[in-house]
């Protein structure tokens, strides 16, 4: 019985390295793209994590558990750290019922950046168990802002796992890399502090968020000059990738932006 000859073909060695070389070249093309675009979310990533850590932790002060909240940036040069801090009802009530209190006589110290003795979720007894699930210390190596501390090493884990300042933010440290935005429910209290204090007290509106394209890096562009809402351009010629910004207003408005050729955007 004839049986039928197969009609096997496979590649041959010329077809094989016209496919290599052709994948080669596609990879070529599409690597430098993709590497842009892991970049570019990266930062995009942090900006939403930042931007929801704000929202959430105002948002406590309309749910009643804190009566008065901080966001705190602290910009070493190797990382970038976000902490939320809370005060309690009775804690601002005793600042506010006391006549002598620098509540009332100074209001830059309102939003402190005091380690301890000031937020409730400093504390550490067992009172303050509860109320610090409510807040957050974040750190990013991947992105930074416009300022940045001159020396220190910035926040490091503590025993219990709460982050702990060490140097910056602490009395007589340095304040250089330090910056935070205090809010309170309906918009009664609003404030920022260090790098975030647009004047008197009065906090910037945002802050600058971009790529950390190595360490000691930051954002070249200026802070807020013109109003507490304006963001700048970067100068000609300055070395940026990714620029963004998360902002927000004494009423609870949190939004994002972003920088291109046209620049500003939403």
């Amino acid at each position: 019985m004839q049986t039928l000859e197969k009609n096997i073909k496979g590649f041959n060695l010329l077809e094989l390295i016209v496919v290599i070389v052709i994948m080669g070249i596609i990879s070529a093309t599409a690597y430098p793209n993709f590497q842009s675009w892991a970049k570019e979310r990266e930062v995009q990533k942090a900006v939403t994590r930042i931007h929801s850590l704000i929202k959430n932790i105002y948002a406590q002060t309309e749910k009643g558990t804190f009566a008065y909240v901080q966001v705190k940036f602290t910009n070493t040069s190797s990382s970038l750290i976000v902490q939320t801090k809370g005060m309690t009802m009775d804690s601002l009530a005793s600042k506010i019922n006391d006549g002598t209190n620098s509540w009332y006589t100074n209001i830059e110290e309102r939003c402190s950046l005091q380690d301890s003795g000031y937020w409730d979720t400093d504390s550490t007894d067992d009172a303050a168990g509860d109320i610090k699930n409510f807040v957050n210390s974040i750190s990013f190596d991947k992105v930074t802002t416009n300022f940045m501390s001159t020396t220190g090493s910035g926040p490091t884990e503590g025993g219990d796992g709460d982050a702990v300042d060490v140097e910056l933010g602490s009395s007589g440290g340095d304040n250089t890399g330090v910056g935070a935005v205090c809010f309170s429910r309906g918009g009664k209290f609003y404030e920022g502090v260090g790098q975030l204090e647009f004047s008197a007290g009065s906090p910037d509106g945002f802050i600058y968020i971009c790529r950390r394209i190595e360490d000691g890096t930051r954002c070249p562009v200026s802070s807020p000059t013109a109003s507490a809402t304006t963001k700048e351009e970067p100068g000609a010629g300055a070395l940026v990738q990714y620029l963004r910004a998360v902002e927000w207003s004494r009423y609870g408005n949190f939004s994002t932006s972003k920088y291109g050729t046209n620049g500003w955007f939403q």
